[in-house]
């Protein structure tokens, strides 16, 4: 075979993330460049200008980017710690009963994601069923409203990205061998001990991974801010698409989302150190 046969038999894969990936991202990098429209239009053509930039990176943007960056850390953390007990008792089952667990988890990902959102709004409206279990329960003594609030737009966007959680964490705890555990516990080791020294150190590579998709998730996110958030929860790309689609000001929104593709890169390099420190650590 021809060296070139390779290069040659994944060009039309290359050339399809280069016309669909990079050509965006030029468009993207150009608009945020234009002036705004003086009248009509979108933006003043053949113009070129940094106030965008400077206009997004102003005391009210860097304190919207940093709460962008804590939500997405907080949706990492809030997948990971759900989606690795899930994960662990779906590797416990027979083969059938895991198949069948996997299709449960997988499931909402069937449905629309508008819909999946519009039922977690329902869920923790005033008359949703969580309000009135905490009112049976006496956790409170009127019906509260757990939507509209920084718990509610976290919930969401871990909830959306779990499925994907679980199934990478699923992944690596089956390549764990399970002689490893039953060797540790027969020479004396308790069930806890024996998951501390290796099952969660074997694991960790799938906690990272998970960790790390639940960043970018989190950072990109929207519908969960958007329709579960209060008026403090805006996310950077709630605000792109505000200043898109409701001030019209595309070269703003244009440079807001080249900022937050910054954001999540220097946060996944960021991700990426203090992850190396941990497992060697570990």
């Amino acid at each position: 075979m021809n060296r070139f046969h390779p290069y040659l038999l994944s060009a039309p894969a290359a050339a399809l993330l280069v016309g669909l990936l990079l050509g965006p991202l030029v468009l993207l990098l150009r608009v945020s460049l234009y002036e705004p429209a003086s009248g009509r239009g979108f933006f003043t053509p053949g113009t070129w200008t940094l106030e965008n930039f400077a206009t997004v990176l102003d005391r009210y943007g860097v304190r919207l980017l940093a709460f962008t960056t804590a939500f997405g850390i907080g949706v990492a953390a809030v997948s990971v710690s759900v989606g690795y007990p899930l994960a662990m008792f779906i590797r416990s089952l027979s083969e059938t009963a895991r198949r069948v667990a996997v299709a449960g988890v997988l499931l909402p990902k069937l449905a629309s994601v508008l819909v999946v959102v519009f039922g977690l709004q329902q869920l923790l409206s005033a008359a949703g069923p969580v309000s009135q279990f905490l009112v049976v329960t006496g956790v409170v003594n009127e019906p509260v409203t757990l939507s509209r609030s920084l718990f509610a737009a976290v919930l969401a966007e871990a909830y959306l990205i779990l499925p994907y959680a679980v199934l990478v964490l699923l992944i690596q705890l089956q390549r764990i061998d399970p002689t490893l555990e039953a060797a540790a516990r027969g020479l004396g080791a308790s069930r806890w001990a024996a998951f501390r020294r290796v099952t969660l150190p074997m694991s960790l590579p799938g906690m990272i991974l998970a960790g790390q998709l639940g960043l970018v998730w989190g950072m990109g996110a929207f519908l969960g801010p958007m329709f579960l958030g209060g008026p403090e929860q805006v996310t950077l790309s709630v605000e792109v698409y505000r200043q898109a689609f409701e001030y019209n000001r595309w070269p703003r929104a244009a440079a807001g989302a080249v900022v937050l593709l910054v954001a999540v890169g220097g946060s996944l390099g960021g991700y990426s150190v203090f992850t190396r420190r941990v497992r060697g650590a570990a």
